[in-house]
C-alpha cells in the first residue's frame, strides 16, 4: 500500500470516527433517557401497587362496616320488638290491676250492703 493510499485510509478512518462520535453520544443519551424512563415506570408501578393496596384495605373496611351496620339494624329491630312486647305486658299488668281493684270494689260494695242490711234489718211482717 502506498503512502497516498494510507493517507486516504487514515482520512476515511478519521471521517468515520467523526461520524461515529455523535452516534455514540446519541446512544449514551438514549440509554440514559431509557434508564430514566424505566426508573419512572418502576416508581409509577410501585405507587400504583401502594394505591391498589390502600384501596383494597378501604374496601375491606367498608365491607366490615357494612356487616356491622346490618348487625346494628338487626339489634335495633330486636330491641323495637322487645319494646312492643314489654309495652303489651305493661298494659296487661295495668288491666289486671284494674280488674283486681274493680273486683275488690265490687266485693266491698256488696260487703257494705250486707253489713248495712245486717245492722238495719227490715221489719218482718207478722
Amino acid at each position: 500500500m502506498s503512502q497516498r493510499d494510507s493517507l486516504a485510509t487514515d482520512e476515511r478512518l478519521n471521517a468515520l470516527e467523526e461520524e461515529v462520535r455523535p452516534l455514540w453520544a446519541a446512544t449514551r443519551k438514549y440509554n440514559f433517557d431509557l434508564h430514566v424512563l424505566e426508573s419512572k415506570a418502576q416508581e409509577a408501578k410501585d405507587r400504583l401497587e401502594t394505591v391498589a393496596s390502600q384501596a383494597q384495605k378501604m374496601a375491606d373496611i367498608v365491607t366490615e362496616q357494612w356487616i356491622q351496620i346490618q348487625r346494628l339494624e338487626q339489634a335495633l329491630h330486636i330491641t323495637q320488638m322487645a319494646d312492643i312486647v314489654i309495652e303489651q305486658w305493661i298494659q296487661i299488668q295495668r288491666l289486671e290491676q284494674a280488674l283486681h281493684i274493680t273486683q275488690f270494689l265490687l266485693g266491698w260494695t256488696a260487703f257494705q250492703s250486707l253489713d248495712i242490711a245486717f245492722l238495719n234489718p227490715e221489719p218482718t211482717h207478722r
